[in-house]
C-alpha cells in the first residue's frame, strides 16, 4: 500500500458553493465515502443525521459552531489527486484538502505533493496550506496558523 500525502488550505468560509466549486474543480469525477453524517459526528445521540453530503453541506453553511468532515474518493484513476477532503471547524472556517500519492522511498521525491500545494493557494488566492502526510489537519484556525509557523522556522 503507498503512502499518501496530504495537502490542506483553510479558508474563513462556510460557503457551500465555494466547497462544490473546489471538488468539481479539483476532483470532477468523484464519490462521496460516507452513507450517513451525524451531528455531533461519531456520537451514540446524535442530534442531526442526514443520509448525504449534500445536504450535510448545506446544514453546515447555516450553523456554524458544529464541526464535521467529509470524504470523497476520486473515481478517475488517470488524476493524480486520489482523495477531497473537507472539514468544518467548530470556528466557522473551512478546511479544504486533497490527498496525493507520496514517493516514501529514500528519494523522497516530494513534487507531486508540491505541485498540488501550489495549484491549491493559487486556487484560493492564499498562502495559508501546508502539506502533510496520512495525518489529519488540526481543529482551528489558530492551529493551522501554528502549523504554518512552525514549518517556517
Amino acid at each position: 500500500m503507498g503512502y499518501l500525502a496530504d495537502i490542506y488550505i483553510i479558508k474563513k468560509t462556510r460557503s457551500k458553493k465555494i466547497v462544490i466549486d473546489f471538488l468539481n474543480h479539483f476532483l470532477p469525477n468523484r464519490k462521496e465515502n460516507g452513507e450517513e453524517y451525524w451531528i455531533p459526528e461519531y456520537s451514540d445521540n446524535p442530534t442531526y443525521e442526514f443520509d448525504n453530503a449534500n445536504d450535510l453541506m448545506s446544514f453546515l453553511e447555516i450553523n456554524k459552531n458544529y464541526s464535521n468532515r467529509i470524504y470523497w474518493k476520486n473515481t478517475d484513476e488517470r488524476n493524480p489527486n486520489k482523495h477531497g477532503m473537507i472539514f468544518y471547524l467548530k470556528d466557522g472556517t473551512t478546511i479544504f484538502g486533497i490527498s496525493r500519492n507520496a514517493d516514501m522511498s529514500g528519494n523522497m521525491n516530494t513534487a507531486n505533493e508540491d505541485q498540488c500545494l501550489i495549484e491549491m493557494k493559487k486556487y484560493f488566492n492564499t498562502n495559508l496550506g501546508y502539506i502533510h502526510y496520512e495525518n489529519p489537519p488540526v481543529d482551528n484556525y489558530q492551529e493551522f496558523l501554528d502549523i504554518l509557523n512552525k514549518l517556517e522556522k
